[in-house]
Formats: C-alpha cells, structure tokens, sequence
C-alpha cells in the first residue's frame, strides 16, 4: 500500500488554532473523535496536498477564498461553503490571493466511512450552507470540547460530531430545501403502500393512482423518501413479517403469503437481507424468555 503523503505551506496568522490531539483509548475505539481541528486565517500561498491519510476532513469557510482539488475536479471555495472529503484519496487545497478564514476539523469514527459514502453519492464534495445553517455553530462547538481534554468533553465532542455529520449529509437532500415537508403525492404514496402492501403493487399500478407517468413518480419517491417505491414495499412487508413473527402463531409460510410474498423461498432471503437472519431465528430470538 502506497504510504502517507503530504506537501504543504502553512502559512497562517499568529492568532490562528490549531490543536493535535491523542484521543483516549475508549473514544478512539467507541466514539466519533476529533483528529485535529482547528480556525485558521490562512495567507496567500497557503496549501495542503496530501493522500492516504485514515482521516477524513471537513473545512468551512467564513471569509476569503480557497479552492479544492479532489476526485479529479477543482472547486472555487467561498464564504458560507464547505467541504466534506475522505483523506485516504488524493487532495490539494489552497488559499486565494486575497486570503482564506476557515474553521476544520479531521474526525473519524466507527460508522464514519458509511455516512461519507452516504454525503458523497449525494453530489460533489462542496455544499453552500443556508442562511442560519447550525453547521458553523457546532464547529465553534466541537473547537471548545477539544480545547480542555477529559471524558466528558470526549462524549460532548462526539455527540456534536454526530449530529455535525447528520446535517452535513442533509445538505442539498430533498430534507434540506427550504420545503421541507415531503410533498403530498409522496406522503400519500408511502400511506397508499402501508394500506396495500399485502397485495400486487407494481410501478405502474402506484403511478397510476396518482395520475403520473411511472420513471418521474419514481425519482420522486427516491428523492423525497431515500428509497424506491420497490424498496418500500418490501420493507413495509417485512416490518410486518416481524409484527406477526412476534406476536402470531402463524407459520413462516403462512406470513410470507399474507404480507404478500407468494414464493417463501424468496421471502426467506429478503428477510435474511435485511435482518442477517432467518425469519425461524427472529422469531426464536424474540420468543426466547427474557429477563
């Protein structure tokens, strides 16, 4: 594997932040955690380029100007703008002429790698923030936990990373316009599927219910719900199953068909799927006697 790799100019002001730090054993294992973080007022020259570092970096900007290099693009960066981008993949980025005010932190953590994948299938790695967005607050936030080191602090940090990563992956989402109610179609549809999923429902059946062509209702669906309208369906069948494997005496069998799945064979494996287990082992794990 290719080793570490960084090149920079850190050209910044003496009253920029920069804190490295040793997470304790517990919060480097269990918890999100801060690698480094910082507030710069980077100077003209200023740069960073670097790859395969186990980090992943967030950089907001208050004033100034900057761009990014990643994934084989370049991005002018502007106040109000942020960045989100894993650190293992190649990246340069630098100040402009008239200077760069940021606010970044390095972070990791257990399920980190899945909630970037997430922020990344969703666009580029550059979003504009709303007037009023918290995400600067909970960098200023995440910078004072860091600044006194102890256990209370760690769980504080970790919770403000967590709930910096959930807006993060809200922005420039459906959930993230200034609408933020699923619009009424959508909210029908997904009440119209709960009613009817024990029976045949098809893309065009659902399109047709709400005078639509079927590939515009289904990117509508996705957009707004963060499934498919297949998707839904199956889950809602299967948050069923587990109801009736629960609290019935039917057989496996006997749910399959009645949350509409005629071949229990495939039933079994879409459960199986989705809970990484048979329905038999749910149903046992549930009925076991518990304390």
């Amino acid at each position: 594997m290719p080793a570490y790799r960084e090149n920079a100019n850190h050209a910044w002001t003496e009253d920029s932040v920069r804190l490295i730090l040793t997470p304790s054993p517990f919060s480097r294992e269990s918890l999100y955690h801060a690698q480094e973080i910082g507030r710069f007022v980077a100077l003209p020259g200023y740069f960073t380029e670097r790859e395969r570092l186990s980090s992943y970096l967030i950089v907001y900007t208050i004033a100034g100007g900057g761009k990014l290099v990643y994934g084989g693009e370049t991005h002018s960066l502007g106040p109000g703008q942020i960045f989100l981008i894993d650190c293992m993949e190649y990246q340069y980025y630098a100040a402009s002429d008239e200077g760069w005010e940021i606010a970044w932190a390095h972070v990791s953590g257990p399920a980190l790698g899945g909630q970037y994948g997430f922020y990344a299938t969703r666009g580029g790695p550059v979003r504009t923030l709303a007037a009023g967005s918290r995400i600067p607050a909970l960098l200023e936030e995440l910078l004072a936990y860091c600044e006194t080191r102890c256990l209370r602090n760690e769980l504080l940090a970790s919770a403000t990373i967590s709930i910096l990563l959930t807006e993060l992956m809200l922005l420039n989402t459906e959930a993230d316009r200034a609408d933020t109610a699923l619009p009424g179609f959508v909210a029908e549809a997904m009440r119209y599927i709960e009613r009817h999923a024990c029976e045949r429902l098809t893309l065009d059946r659902l399109a047709g219910e709400f005078a639509m062509s079927k590939y515009p209702f289904a990117k509508a669906f996705k957009q707004y719900s963060g499934f498919s309208p297949g998707e839904y369906i199956i889950n809602t069948r299967i948050s069923r199953a587990k109801e009736l494997l629960k609290y019935s005496e039917h057989t496996v069998v006997e749910i399959a068909g009645i949350v509409g799945i005629d071949n229990v064979s495939h039933f079994i494996n879409l459960f199986r799927a989705r809970e990484k287990q048979t329905p038999l082992a749910y149903r046992k794990t549930w009925k076991s006697p518990r304390a």
